[in-house]
């Protein structure tokens, strides 16, 4: 049966031994003044039916009033039956030390003014001294957010689970949604295909909530926008990347509205939407360089020159992959360096220029494998495929597209791009007059999509 956890004061009277009967009493939660019964008037019912068969109408009383503080079990139990989250009813802490309070205060400005290797220092000396758990879990959390805007996915995911177990045992669900995102980022980082599965689920945990926190809901529908991006499934990101501009005040958050921003420029961009890209990458710079966020900055770069140089404009988009590449450097950061490389070997082989070309790619080709990014190891291979092209070196051609199809393989969630590098090599096979073997490729590119086969096939041949 579920217990409350009475005052010392409030132990039976005339019971004879007095503590006979406790059996390791358990520890009380805090709660938010008022909260039981406000939920329980709101639910429409009275003590007896919130208690049930499996706690007196006495207990719930002395929780409503005050008097004892509800066990985890009690908790669940009242949360059960009137319709409310356990974050409903937790309180926050109040009564922190001041040097712990501080602490933390500056962590979080730290964090949100992007000066995130001091927020890695401050974070890591809260954690060598602070033993409250519930602060520990917080510090970690917002740890972990500085190692992702970092680029570094392994810390932050590492940090970022450690947190949730500690919320999923407390019940809030709101720091477990929060963190469950933060995993999801990680993974994304890091190309793991449990990436989509972390975010689905963040969001899932998040509207069971009610109300549904707006701000967090934005940030999952973008983690969940970026995932389906990096999959090359370009109608749910611009999908997802506007449900969360549409779900709430995110204009106050600069920063999350530029990555919305930048997102949806490469998706409009992909889809062969220039003016709509054209319109979102200009939006994103200009608060990037607000913010100096210089990471983001570097992105969005390259996805702007990657738009010029697409639309014929060459002389205009080398400045920004320039700058892009100049920011990462200045940045140390290695994560994702290998898609602007590529990009300047599609720069170079538009210009003709097949050594500068191969140059590039392979430099993509050996970071790329160095880091385990398994997507940009298919797209190095790719562009080395198209440059063998360009020589009519058709054994390298084989070579090449054998390589990127093997290393899309065996990174799941893939498939789209599969079938896409499908399709180019089929149009490549048809060029030099392999009829057979291009049709084969198509059959397989089929294949690879399942039910959205033929409408997928018919729309990459459309955009290559």
């Amino acid at each position: 049966m579920p217990e409350v956890s009475a005052h010392p004061d409030r132990s039976p009277k005339g019971s004879g031994k007095p503590g006979t009967r406790r059996r390791g009493r358990r520890l009380g939660i805090e709660i938010k003044p008022d909260a039981v019964k406000r939920a329980r008037l709101e639910a429409g019912l009275s003590l007896g039916q919130v208690a049930g068969d499996s706690i007196s109408r006495t207990a719930i009383y002395f929780v409503e009033t005050g008097k004892a503080k509800p066990s985890m079990e009690t908790l669940k139990l009242i949360a059960e039956r009137t319709g409310r989250p356990l974050d409903y009813f937790l309180a926050r802490p109040s009564t922190l030390e001041p040097r712990s309070t501080a602490g933390t205060a500056e962590l979080e400005r730290l964090v949100a003014s992007g000066d995130l290797n001091a927020a890695l220092a401050a974070g890591q000396a809260l954690l060598a001294q602070e033993r409250d758990q519930d602060l520990v879990a917080r510090v970690k959390h917002l740890t972990a957010t500085a190692h992702l805007r970092l680029a570094q996915p392994v810390q932050g995911r590492r940090l970022a689970a450690s947190a949730r177990a500690y919320f999923e045992q407390v019940g809030d669900m709101l720091m477990v949604a929060e963190c469950l995102g933060s995993e999801a980022s990680g993974a994304y980082l890091m190309q793991d295909p449990t990436a989509m599965a972390l975010a689905e689920g963040a969001l899932a945990t998040l509207r069971s909530l009610n109300p549904i926190p707006q701000m967090t809901e934005a940030r999952l529908l973008a983690i969940l926008g970026s995932v389906h991006a990096t999959n090359r499934n370009w109608a749910a990101a611009i999908d997802h990347y506007e449900q969360a501009i549409a779900s709430g005040d995110v204009v106050q958050d600069l920063r999350r509205l530029s990555l919305l921003y930048s997102g949806l420029s490469l998706a409009y961009q992909e889809t062969g939407q220039l003016d709509q890209a054209g319109h979102y990458a200009q939006r994103a710079l200009t608060i990037h360089e607000t913010l100096n966020d210089r990471l983001s900055l570097a992105r969005s770069e390259n996805n702007l020159g990657l738009m010029l140089l697409r639309t014929g404009d060459l002389a205009a988009g080398r400045p920004h992959l320039e700058r892009s590449l100049r920011l990462f450097e200045e940045c140390g950061v290695e994560a994702n360096r290998a898609g602007v490389l590529t990009s300047f070997s599609e720069l170079a082989l538009a210009r003709s220029d097949l050594e500068e070309a191969t140059r590039f790619a392979t430099e993509a080709l050996e970071l790329a494998t160095r880091l385990s990014e398994n997507l940009e190891v298919a797209d190095a291979h790719l562009w080395l495929a198209r440059i063998a092209a360009a020589r009519s070196d058709h054994d390298a051609v084989d070579h090449q597209f054998a390589a990127a199809f093997e290393a899309l393989e065996r990174t799941a969630g893939s498939a789209d791009r599969l079938s896409q590098a499908r399709v180019l090599y089929a149009e490549l096979l048809e060029s030099r007059g392999d009829l057979a073997e291009a049709n084969r490729q198509l059959k397989q590119a089929l294949a690879a999509l399942g039910r959205r086969g033929s409408n997928a096939v018919e729309a990459y041949t459309a955009i290559a």
